[in-house]
């Protein structure tokens, strides 16, 4: 067998075992990178450069950050303030989250938001004896989607606005409209996909009471201080020339420093198994681009092009591969493709159509498996670190219609921007 057969057996392997939910993912994950590391399909020294650690010290920062937070109550009384709004109606808990989360992950990376609000989400709908875990996955949708408007509200926008010498604002006009469209096309659809269930644990939570003295709540103010520079520093973050990663390790510093705490209690507020899994993805990922997979496939993809077509496919291909492997690596393994077909000239009528669609396509497919974006894993996470159940298969049905829907919003976006620049 050849080394790229290998890679993608590892990765059929790794979805075997995800759909089957037989070991914790971060084992799954860490297992078949391994896997591919001593069979020689990637060297160690490739395996430890293909992590990306700016992601794993944006997570880690801001998994410190968040529990520091909500040891000072921070997110009860967030929660209670949403529950107080929300009544006895659970659709008004969705939509309460929903455009809170839009609008937070439009400036925020929408891993950070999530990490912030899940906490709040948890509690009013234990509040109201609902399970959580549906509005969780609609607010992971809807920081995906949210994040697509704006330079910094996703990864791979970082990314293709770099790619693109594209500013804030430059980015917010081209992005800004499709990423309403495809949220609002969402929004219609949500309450039929979606179904309220009683809470698996059956333990009734009274929201308007504190369930136990919060050990920082005197140290509330002061982390609201350091979380409004880290916020700060993500909104100038092109400016300072700072990575995402060092500005939440930063503000994770600084929480510890305020807390008064020992530094020994920073193992405790951290997911390691997620930290696990998305490290056994990167290398997954990284064998797959060495083996020159990735590549290989964006290729054939958009060699099926017509001529005035390449955005339409672009955006396909794009959606349909982020659905099985990270938007982020996948984005970062297209932009040298579409750079070189500007560079060269193959396609000299294009503008930003080719970014644009490529943005698009990353944030469509980020929705459709738990595997398409971080915001996913990483609410998985906190889903699990909580005793609910969400897994691959308990997303799928889920994720398969958002995905579709806003695929096709997506199509008819770039067909009509294609007739109008056309």
């Amino acid at each position: 067998m050849t080394e790229a057969q290998i890679t993608l057996g590892a990765l059929l392997l790794l979805y075997v075992f995800l759909i089957g939910d037989w070991f914790h993912r971060a084992w799954v994950a860490l297992g078949v990178a391994m896997l591919l590391v001593l069979l020689h399909v990637i060297s160690f020294q490739d395996a430890f450069f293909s992590i990306d650690f700016n992601t794993i010290g944006l997570l880690l920062g801001m998994m410190v950050l968040v529990g520091l937070l909500g040891e000072a109550g921070l997110f009860f009384r967030f929660g209670l303030k949403a529950r107080q709004l929300a009544g006895e109606k659970p659709k008004r808990l969705l939509w309460i989250f929903f455009v809170l989360t839009v609008v937070l992950s439009a400036f925020l990376d929408n891993v950070t938001t999530i990490l912030l609000l899940s906490p709040a989400l948890f509690r009013a709908a234990e509040g109201m004896d609902l399970d959580p875990v549906p509005f969780l996955m609609a607010m992971i949708v809807a920081s995906n989607l949210g994040g697509l408007s704006t330079l910094i509200g996703d990864p791979p926008n970082i990314l293709i606005g770099t790619a693109a010498n594209m500013s804030f604002n430059t980015f917010i006009s081209h992005l800004g409209i499709p990423a309403l469209i495809l949220l609002t096309g969402v929004a219609l659809m949500l309450s039929r996909i979606l179904e309220w269930k009683k809470n698996p644990q059956m333990i009734a939570v009274d929201p308007y009471r504190v369930p136990q003295e919060f050990p920082l709540a005197d140290r509330l103010i002061p982390l609201l201080i350091v979380l409004g520079m880290v916020l700060t520093a993500f909104v100038l973050q092109g400016a300072l020339r700072w990575t995402s990663g060092t500005v939440a390790m930063g503000g994770a510093i600084l929480g510890l420093l305020v807390s008064g705490r020992r530094v020994g209690r920073f193992w405790r507020v951290v997911d390691w198994g997620t930290l696990g899994f998305f490290i056994g993805i990167f290398i997954l990922v990284g064998a797959l681009e060495k083996g020159g997979i990735v590549l290989r496939l964006t290729h054939i993809l958009i060699g099926l092009h017509s001529g005035n077509d390449l955005p339409l496919m672009i955006l396909l291909s794009s959606a349909v591969l982020s659905a099985l492997v990270d938007n982020v690596p996948l984005v970062a393994a297209m932009i040298p493709l579409i750079r070189n077909l500007l560079h060269l000239h193959l396609y000299p009528g294009y503008g930003f159509e080719l970014w644009i669609a490529l943005a698009m396509g990353a944030a469509i497919g980020g929705n459709a498996t738990m595997m398409g974006a971080s915001a996913n894993l990483v609410g998985q996470g906190l889903a699990q670190e909580r005793g609910y159940t969400l897994n691959f298969r308990r997303y799928l049905p889920f994720g398969l219609p958002v995905f579709a829907l806003t695929l096709c919003l997506g199509a008819l976006y770039i067909i009509a921007l294609g007739k109008i620049l056309g």
